[in-house]
């Protein structure tokens, strides 16, 4: 669970059974407390809900849903609408502004930026895309000194406005439709390559039987030319008159390493 989890729920917990002043107490602390950046839960709290239709309370939970919803835009477009914001809470809203921005554009300008955050300087918006930003795990990107601008790769989500579900739930309606296609797709491929890989192992398999088949047969066919001239040469010796015993004999009296000497006999 992460920090902002964390004390979404702890949050969560005090609020369910406050009412009133106790409930405008609570609110007023989340919305400066660190490190909790989302409040759509807390907000749809029937309690929260009830603050609403309260002449005496209501400011408390437009101040709630600007912080769920809001930008820094907001607050200073209509500042009477909520209750007076102290430092940390000022603090907050600005980083829930870049988190806004973010959002939607990958590049921001220091100077576009500067001037929606009220900042005074490059060095203060740059201590907090640093230290309050990147570190908190709000924004991921680069920056770029050179063109004094900020390069945006990733942002945390905030809370989706009610009115802004069907727009969601479409876009990601298309992203699932674009996903199931390319599964579609991949599965297409791995079958078509099963498919392949099977064929080239059959049509491997009826080769090596083929060849087999060709080294047998040219065994076979040497064997049988081996004794036929075997035979045929046995023929040829009886057609001449000699007989298989002869052809051994004389063999046999061929003359040796001695035929021709004269041998001294011992006395």
């Amino acid at each position: 669970m992460t920090e902002n989890e964390s004390k979404v729920e702890a949050f969560l917990l005090l609020a369910k059974n406050a009412r009133g002043l106790a409930l405008v107490d609570l609110i007023g602390k989340c919305t400066a407390e660190p490190g909790l950046f989302t409040f759509g839960e807390i907000l749809s709290l029937p309690g929260v809900q009830e603050l609403r239709q309260s002449p005496e309370h209501s400011s408390a939970y437009e101040l709630l849903q600007l912080y769920a919803y809001g930008t820094w835009d907001d607050y200073k477009a209509s500042p009477g609408k909520y209750p007076q914001l102290s430092p940390a809470q000022q603090h907050k809203l600005k980083l829930l502004t870049l988190v806004s921005a973010a959002d939607s554009v990958r590049t921001l300008g220091y100077e576009d930026l500067m001037r929606r955050l009220e900042l005074p300087s490059v060095r203060a918006l740059e201590d907090m895309l640093i230290t309050e930003c990147f570190y908190a795990g709000l924004l991921k990107g680069k920056l770029d000194q050179r063109n004094r601008c900020l390069h945006v790769e990733e942002a945390f989500y905030r809370d989706v406005h009610p009115d802004q579900l069907a727009s969601v739930s479409g876009a990601l309606g298309e992203w699932l439709d674009s996903a199931n296609g390319v599964l579609a797709a991949i599965e297409q491929r791995i079958d078509w390559t099963q498919n392949a890989c099977a064929a080239a192992e059959k049509q491997r398999s009826e080769s090596t039987k083929k060849l087999e088949a060709e080294r047998k047969s040219i065994r076979t066919t040497i064997e049988l030319q081996a004794q036929a001239d075997s035979s045929g040469v046995l023929m040829d010796a009886e057609a001449e008159g000699f007989s298989l015993a002869d052809f051994e004999g004389s063999q046999d009296a061929r003359p040796g390493p001695t035929a021709g000497r004269h041998t001294k006999r011992r006395r």
